[in-house]
């Protein structure tokens, strides 16, 4: 008598185990950009050349943010984009390690910038896809986590690494590290039943970035394919003098400033503490402090903001960085070495919190005050302005660090940061925000 053994049907990955995906991924990605530039000193560059490397990665990241959008509605396929990404980001990091050369690390870290967004609207979407509408909140929350986890990790293996191997030897760390992504992809993501298009993201609240993406296709397209003319501008400055340089003006006008500003630093930073005599190792740990510093900072910010300080606690923070600034511009002039690697953990890790602070302020201003009309128009014109301030500031720091010197450089951005303070008070007093306000009013501010 022949008897048949019951069918144990095949295990499926639960719907919210991609995420994982990102913690391999994240580490090899965040790992290599601090090493980045420490690798282009260690190829014989100047701060020079780490500056046009990181401006030209930059710039690349804006057309491809918007090529991978498009691909991402015409295809709907997410494991894809995944493996796109994990396995473009193996190959180049490959590639670095193999041809260690000043120019074929800028034409690969050009390409980076291309790559490494190919999975960016397939995540926001598989959050949805996958979870309940009443826990996107949630789950947004468990991604931007393990996001951090996962870069914190990678920060971490680079310390140590460091400590003891060649710097170009933890390529093949970040080589791997993507490669472990790359089988997760497959093992972890499954097509969901039901795909959403990213207009869908773009009107929930938690798809903020996805609205940024889309306001910034709708103004490049246009200014590509359609340029103002000189009508339009001339328009556009009688507007101005007649009293249109509103609130969202002026906030666009601030972030632009604080972008420039922070990547005046952040571009110069690590040039500047690798030949001021802090060693490699050190150099991860700044940014393993600072990285570990706003995941936590992140957890609480926001009811903290809502509880005691308004939406001007932002402005608040960007006078706190243009302190910090400061700092470093005197540092610059008096450590070297390990006391200077003690002044960049602890300030540096404050330049993070004061980000976050920031970051979350500005999110509720923009998003409370957009008004209901010309939405994508307005985002990405936020969008443009906060790229083309990192791609300006990354542009000139290395020159001004160069020809002029470091602490020129950092008092520099104190200063454009100090403007971007006075703008942004100017855009606060526009919108309304002229004393504290009790919670829950930032969502009623008046749409200027």
């Amino acid at each position: 008598m022949s008897s048949i053994e019951p069918k144990i049907p095949e295990k499926k990955p639960s719907k919210e185990a991609w995420v994982l995906t990102l913690l391999p991924l994240n580490a090899g990605v965040q790992g290599f950009s601090t090493m980045v530039p420490l690798y282009i000193l260690s190829l014989g560059g100047s701060v020079v050349d780490v500056a046009l490397i990181t401006t030209l990665y930059n710039f690349v990241l804006i057309p491809s943010s918007i090529f991978w959008g498009r691909m991402t509605d015409r295809l709907a396929r997410r494991r894809f984009f995944f493996v796109v990404t994990c396995t473009g980001c193996t190959v180049i990091f490959a590639l670095m390690f193999l041809i260690p050369n000043l120019v074929a690390l800028g034409v690969l870290y050009a390409t980076l910038g291309f790559v490494v967004g190919a999975n960016s609207a397939s995540t926001n979407l598989l959050v949805m896809e996958t979870s309940e509408k009443k826990s996107w909140i949630s789950s947004f929350s468990r991604l931007n986590l393990i996001a951090n986890v996962g870069s914190i990790i990678g920060l971490a293996v680079g310390f140590i690494w460091t400590s003891t191997l060649p710097l170009g030897a933890f390529l093949l760390f970040c080589c791997g590290a993507t490669g472990v992504a790359i089988l997760l992809s497959y093992l972890r993501i499954s097509e969901p039943a039901v795909t959403l298009e990213t207009t869908h993201l773009s009107f929930h609240p938690s798809g903020y970035f996805s609205r940024i993406y889309h306001g910034m296709t709708i103004v490049v397209g246009h200014l590509v394919i359609s340029p103002p003319s000189t009508k339009d501008v001339l328009r556009a400055l009688r507007a101005t003098r007649a009293g249109a340089m509103t609130g969202r003006a002026l906030l666009f006008l601030s972030t632009f400033l604080f972008t420039a500003s922070s990547a005046l630093l952040n571009t110069s930073f690590t040039p500047f503490l690798s030949e001021s005599g802090v060693t490699d190792n050190q150099i991860f740990a700044v940014s393993l402090v600072n990285v570990a510093i706003q995941t936590g900072v992140y957890r609480w910010v926001g009811d903290f903001i809502n509880r005691f300080g308004g939406v001007r606690i932002g402005s608040y923070a960007v006078m706190a960085r243009a302190g910090l600034y400061m700092v470093f511009a005197v540092s610059a002039l008096a450590f070297r070495g390990t006391p200077l690697f003690v002044v960049a953990s602890v300030f540096f890790g404050l330049i993070g919190v004061a980000y976050a602070f920031w970051n979350s302020a500005t999110s509720v201003t923009l998003m409370s005050n957009l008004g209901q009309a010309r939405q994508g128009n307005l985002l990405g014109g936020y969008a443009a302005l906060s790229a083309l301030g990192t791609v300006t500031g990354s542009l000139f720091t290395g020159y001004i660090s160069y020809y002029q010197g470091y602490s020129t450089t950092f008092a520099t951005a104190a200063a454009v940061m100090l403007v971007s303070f006075f703008v942004l008070e100017a855009s606060l007093k526009s919108f309304g925000y002229t004393k504290r306000q009790p919670k829950g009013s930032d969502a009623a501010a008046p749409a200027i």
